[in-house]
């Protein structure tokens, strides 16, 4: 993690070498600040909170460059970042919940602090995502005849999705896979096979390969429409 922590420092005074006194803070995010980081299945998240009138205008190029500081890093980074309003930028809902909970200041120790979204806001948010992130991709991993490198992190994703979609449903909070797999031993929701998910966490610990997942053939379809089942009862 040594390299890992270096690097999102790196991008994190990169940004403030250019950004000036309209960045706020920049924050570890994701796994690297709730827990659970994989070297081989988390993205590196660094969130930006900024302070100015407009986006900045050059922040799809600077975005880049901050990529190309580390060749293998760099692939992994995925940049969050927004006004105090989240009135524009790329900080989706639950990037907010993740920066307001569990965000790691990397420059000046400022802990995030505007409005927190609410239970409807968070809930739309996940509508919108199962669509954009989950639903629209089974049906190509359904047809898999067997699990390419390339195809590795998203099929063990989507084992996993269930388990933090409806953790962040019932609490409104984002946690790692290991505390969202282990609400879901908790609740127990109806039809939801729960052993490829297990497994899959355990191929995240590096404690099995994504091959082993992949030969249990779950049901990626009933899974969903489990997932969605119990969503439904409980609005």
């Amino acid at each position: 993690m040594g390299q890992i922590d270096h690097f999102t420092t790196q991008v994190a005074e990169f940004f403030a070498a250019r950004l000036g006194a309209s960045l706020v803070e920049a924050y570890k995010l994701g796994s690297l600040a709730h827990g659970g980081f994989s070297k081989i299945y988390s993205d590196i998240d660094v969130g930006l909170w900024l302070n100015c009138n407009q986006p900045p205008e050059a922040m799809a190029e600077l975005l880049t460059q901050a990529k190309a500081l580390d060749s293998d890093y760099g692939k992994k980074l995925s940049v969050f970042w927004g006004n105090p309003e989240c009135s524009w930028g790329r900080l989706p809902m639950i990037d907010r919940l993740d920066m307001l909970d569990h965000g790691v200041p990397l420059l000046h120790g400022v802990r995030a602090s505007f409005r927190r979204p609410t239970k409807e806001e968070i809930h739309e948010e996940q509508r919108r995502s199962i669509e954009r992130s989950w639903r629209s991709k089974l049906p190509e991993l359904r047809q898999l005849e067997t699990l390419e490198a390339q195809m590795r992190k998203p099929y063990i994703r989507a084992i996993l999705y269930p388990a933090r979609l409806i953790y962040t449903w019932d609490t409104l909070q984002v946690g790692s896979n290991d505390v969202a797999v282990d609400y879901l031993h908790k609740v127990q929701p109806r039809g939801l096979d729960l052993t490829p998910i297990d497994v899959a966490l355990d191929c995240r610990r590096e404690k099995c390969s994504a091959e082993e997942v992949f030969a249990l053939r779950a049901n990626l379809m009933s899974q969903c429409e489990a997932a969605l089942g119990y969503l439904a009862a409980r609005p």
